[in-house]
C-alpha cells in the first residue's frame, strides 16, 4: 500500500449529501464518485488515508486544538495580526460572539472530518470486496474509528454537549441530530478507542510507519479517563504505553537522553521519532499536504524574516508568546531558547525588533512547509502518568532530559510546592505551543482561577466555546451554550 505520508485528497464532503435523492442514484461514469469508488482493496486503503488527512486539518493552525488549547489560554496573545476581523482576539480574550468565523470554520472542519470517517466505515461494512489479507479490512475500520474518536474528543472538550452522528446522514436526517450529553459522547469515544485498540498493531514497518497503533488508542483512553476523574483506569492505559518499550525520551535514537532530543523533535525533517505516539503526517513541497503552523504563528510585520534567512516573510501574527509564559521557564531551562525566538533584526535599519515567536514549527521551506505535528508524544504520557498516580518519578524523567532538578530535589523551584502545581508548570514549559495548555487547565479545574489572576476574567460559563450561530440557524434544535 502506498505511503501514508501521501494522503490522497479524495475527500467525500457534504457536497454529495446536498444533492436530491434521485440525483444520488446517478453516478457519472466519467467522474470519481461514491458510486464508482470503493471497488478495490487499494481504493479502500486510499480512502482510509483520506481519513488520516482529517487529522492534519484538525491539528493545523485554526483547528479546534489550536483555538481551544493555545489561543484560548494564557500562553499566547496577539500583537498585530492580518485580517479584517477580530475573531482571533475575541477567542484570546474570552469575549467570543456566536458568529465568530474561526469557530465556525473549526466546527465545520471537524464535522466534515466525521462525515469522511463515517463514510469510510459505512463503505467497509457493506462492501463485498475480497481483501488479500482479511485482517486488513478490520484494521482499516479500526484506523477510521480512532480518527473519529480524536475528532469527537476535541469537539466535546471545546463545546461540551455536541451532535453525535455515527453514520452518513441525509440533510433531512440531520435535523434529528441535536446536542448529545457530553457523557454520551465520551462513552462513544471510549467505545471507538477500545475497539480500535483490540485490532490495531503495536507498530508498523516501511511505508506504513505513521499509522495509528494500539498504543495511540491507549494514550487517548488514558486522557479520556483522566478527564472523567478515573485515575486508576487512566494509569492502567498510560502504563501500557510506558511499559511496552517502543517509545522513549531519546527522540533522536543516539543512546543519550538530553536536550538534543528535545531539539530533534522540532526539526523540519523529523518524522515519527522515538518519542512519537501519534503524529500528523505533513509533506514539504508544492502541491503536497503542507502545514500552515509557521505561517500562522510568525510575526505580522513588514520586515520579518526567519532565522538565518534574508527573505522577507510576513506571518499572520497569531499565538505570540506572552511575557507570562516566557517568565515561566527556569533560568537554566534550555527549552526556552529551543521553543521561543526573541525577535529579529530589520535588515534595512539593522534595528532589533523584539517580537517573539515560537520555533517549534520552524521550517526554512516556509512556502510549502512539511514539518509533522506530534499529537501525543512520550513526554506527555510521562507527565500524565505522574498526574494519574501521584508519583513524581515520571515527571522527573522529563526534567532530567533537559538537565533540571526533579520535584523534591535540591534546586527545584519552591513556588511549585505541590505535585499538581509541579506537573502544571512542567506541562506548560515542555508542551508550550503544542495545543495542550487550556485543555490541561480545564481538565484540572484550574482554568478560571489561573486566567482570572492574569487579568482575563473567566467564569464557569466561559470555559466552553459558543456553538456557532450558523449551526443553530441551520438546525434550531441545536441549543446554545450559556
Amino acid at each position: 500500500m502506498k505511503n501514508i505520508n501521501r494522503y490522497l485528497a479524495i475527500s467525500f464532503t457534504f457536497l454529495l449529501a446536498s444533492c436530491s435523492e434521485s440525483l444520488l442514484d446517478l453516478y457519472p461514469e466519467t467522474r470519481l464518485t461514491d458510486g464508482s469508488f470503493y471497488k478495490t482493496e487499494t481504493q479502500f486503503v486510499q480512502a482510509t488515508n483520506d481519513v488520516y488527512r482529517q487529522l492534519g486539518r484538525i491539528y493545523d493552525a485554526g483547528g479546534i486544538p489550536d483555538l481551544y488549547g493555545e489561543l484560548f489560554s494564557d500562553n499566547v496573545y496577539i500583537q498585530f495580526t492580518s485580517g479584517a476581523n477580530a475573531f482571533p482576539e475575541e477567542i484570546n480574550k474570552h469575549k467570543i460572539l456566536p458568529d465568530n468565523g474561526k469557530l465556525k470554520l473549526a466546527w465545520e472542519t471537524a464535522y466534515n472530518g466525521l462525515y469522511i470517517a463515517n463514510n469510510v466505515l459505512l463503505q467497509l461494512d457493506k462492501t463485498d470486496v475480497t481483501f488479500s489479507q482479511p485482517a486488513l479490512k478490520e484494521r482499516l475500520k479500526a484506523e477510521a474509528r480512532l480518527v473519529r474518536a480524536v475528532i469527537l474528543f476535541n469537539l466535546v472538550q471545546a463545546w461540551g454537549d455536541v451532535p453525535l452522528p455515527l453514520t452518513v446522514v441525509t440533510p433531512t436526517e440531520s435535523y434529528q441530530y441535536a446536542r448529545e450529553k457530553k457523557e454520551t459522547v465520551y462513552q462513544q469515544i471510549i467505545t471507538d478507542l477500545t475497539a480500535a485498540k483490540s485490532v490495531l498493531p503495536a507498530s508498523y514497518t516501511g511505508t506504513d510507519i505513521g499509522r495509528a497503533t494500539k498504543y495511540a488508542a491507549s494514550a487517548l483512553l488514558g486522557k479520556v479517563y483522566l478527564i472523567q476523574g478515573d485515575k486508576a483506569k487512566a494509569a492502567s492505559e498510560l502504563k501500557e504505553v510506558i511499559d511496552i518499550g517502543l517509545f522513549s525520551l531519546d527522540a533522536n535514537r543516539d543512546g543519550a537522553v538530553n536536550s538534543g532530543d528535545f531539539a530533534h523533535l522540532f526539526k523540519s525533517d523529523t518524522k515519527n521519532s522515538k518519542e512519537s505516539v501519534l503524529e500528523v503526517q505533513y509533506l514539504a513541497g508544492q502541491n503536497q499536504v503542507n502545514s500552515l503552523h509557521q505561517q500562522a504563528y510568525t510575526p505580522f510585520h513588514f520586515a520579518f524574516h526567519l532565522p538565518a534567512s534574508t527573505e522577507t516573510f510576513r506571518g499572520d501574527g497569531l499565538n505570540t508568546p506572552t511575557a507570562d509564559l516566557i517568565s515561566e521557564y527556569e533560568a537554566n531551562d534550555p527549552r526556552k531558547d529551543l521553543s521561543i525566538y526573541p525577535g529579529y533584526t530589520d535588515l534595512q535599519t539593522n534595528q532589533f525588533i523584539a517580537y517573539p515567536f515560537t520555533l517549534k514549527f520552524f521550517d526554512p521551506l516556509w512556502r510549502y512547509a512539511g514539518q509533522n505535528f506530534e499529537i501525543i508524544r512520550y513526554a506527555d504520557i510521562l507527565l500524565l502518568y505522574s498526574e494519574a498516580t501521584g508519583d513524581p518519578a515520571y515527571l522527573n524523567q522529563v526534567r532530567a532530559r533537559v538537565g533540571l532538578p526533579g520535584f523534591g530535589q535540591t534546586g527545584y523551584p519552591a513556588k511549585y510546592n505541590t505535585l499538581a502545581l509541579a506537573i502544571e508548570h512542567e506541562r506548560r514549559t515542555e508542551l508550550a505551543f503544542e495545543f495542550h495548555r487550556f485543555f490541561d487547565l480545564a481538565r484540572t479545574g484550574r482554568a478560571a482561577a489561573v486566567l482570572t489572576s492574569k487579568g482575563i476574567p473567566v467564569s464557569a460559563d466561559k470555559l466552553l466555546f459558543p456553538i456557532p450561530q450558523s449551526a443553530i440557524d441551520v438546525n434550531p434544535a441545536i441549543t446554545q451554550n450559556p
